[in-house]
């Protein structure tokens, strides 16, 4: 049988075969060609949902080209919906006259690292009260007759305020012992019977005067440095009507150099005032003053009739200034939140109890929401304006 090719039947059979191979070859080389064309080209952006408050494809911008009423406002948010959490918040955005949304205005976005707010956890280290000791200095010159029978009245309102926070503290009164006029007599709990020391309270027996007292702290230390102990917390309280001869630069020099008293707090009971506002005051306290500004101590009116007050004022400030978390970032202050857990309770949040310093950046809580010892913070705030 002929045919129109040189081959025979059976091996022109073969050749078809092969041909069909290459044919299927080449066909799966073009359709790889095309999945490659597929794969390399760049992705298509995921299209902004009209019906969403949130940023959809990504770019920064809520419901950009979505048509509108002209006029209305709806809520929004420049982030993925995932981002939305914590303290952060939804922002506005009004239809402009073209019938397209504005740019969404007030948000509160998470920051550079994706958090919507700063929660500084200080449960690493457990609350505890640094010791306080608190050293006090009145002058018991003529004209001091009211203001030493104060002391002697309200002394023991000061230590009451400060076990009932809880501190481990110790005082020292540099002063004329004695129940008479112008003496100070410390009487239980704080001090012992008869004007005598107790477990907390030294008394350093010294007359001083007017204008001497901050000398007379100092030359005393000896006497009473041994009642201090390592580490505490130290306090200085001034009670005088006059000024001092000794200068404040002067005294905090002399003071340091004795070791120990650096982040010392002065408190002043003293005149701040004209002689014509307090008839009773020789001077205006006015190194006292300094003192206690720099170290921002606290300070009340010497010429004050009711001196109940001030004493637990003290008492309870300084309780606070012992127990104090220094928070690592300036918090915007209407977002911190502060929350306490105690052993064997469940946490709660502080809505009372505590203060900000922005000047310190210190958040310390009152004595009356000090927690047991034991008990864990945790702060949580949101940054910048």
């Amino acid at each position: 049988m002929a045919t129109g090719s040189n081959v025979p039947p059976a091996d022109a059979a073969a050749e078809a075969l092969v041909d069909a191979r290459d044919a299927s070859d080449e066909a799966d080389v073009d359709d790889a060609a095309d999945v490659s064309d597929v794969l390399d080209a760049p992705d298509t952006a995921v299209p902004e949902d009209c019906a969403t408050p949130w940023d959809d494809n990504g770019d920064g911008r809520a419901n950009e080209g979505c048509p509108c009423a002209a006029g209305a406002v709806q809520m929004c948010f420049e982030r993925a919906a995932s981002s939305f959490e914590g303290m952060c918040r939804m922002g506005s955005q009004r239809c402009g006259s073209d019938g397209t949304w504005a740019t969404c205005e007030g948000s509160w976005l998470p920051d550079a690292m994706g958090r919507c707010q700063i929660t500084e956890r200080f449960s690493d280290t457990q609350v505890t009260r640094r010791p306080v000791d608190v050293v006090w200095f009145v002058d018991t010159s003529r004209s001091m007759d009211a203001e030493t029978a104060a002391v002697n009245a309200n002394i023991n309102r000061f230590a009451a305020s400060m076990a009932a926070s809880g501190l481990d503290y110790r005082v020292v009164m540099i002063a004329t012992r004695g129940a008479g006029a112008r003496q100070v007599c410390v009487p239980p709990p704080l001090g012992g019977a008869g004007c005598s020391d107790g477990a907390r309270f030294r008394h350093v027996p010294q007359t001083v005067g007017s204008r001497n007292g901050l000398s007379v702290l100092l030359a005393t230390y000896p006497q009473w440095q041994g009642f201090l102990r390592e580490g505490t917390a130290r306090v200085l309280v001034a009670v005088t009507d006059d000024d001092s001869t000794v200068t404040a630069d002067a005294f905090d020099a002399q003071l340091r150099a004795l070791g120990g008293w650096n982040g010392y707090v002065f408190n002043s009971i003293v005149g701040y005032e004209s002689i014509a506002d307090c008839p009773t005051l020789s001077r205006r306290g006015s190194v006292y003053l300094t003192l206690t500004a720099r170290t921002m101590g606290q300070r009340a009116r010497v010429c004050d009739a009711d001196w109940s007050g001030t004493f637990t004022s003290f008492a309870r400030t300084l309780a606070s200034r012992v127990t104090a978390w220094t928070l690592s970032r300036q918090p915007r202050l209407d977002t911190l939140q502060v929350w306490l857990t105690e052993p064997g309770s469940p946490e709660r949040r502080l809505l009372t109890g505590w203060s900000y310093d922005a000047r310190t950046g210190r958040l310390t809580l009152d004595p009356t929401a000090i927690p047991v010892m034991g008990s864990t913070v945790r702060v949580v705030y949101r940054t910048g304006p």
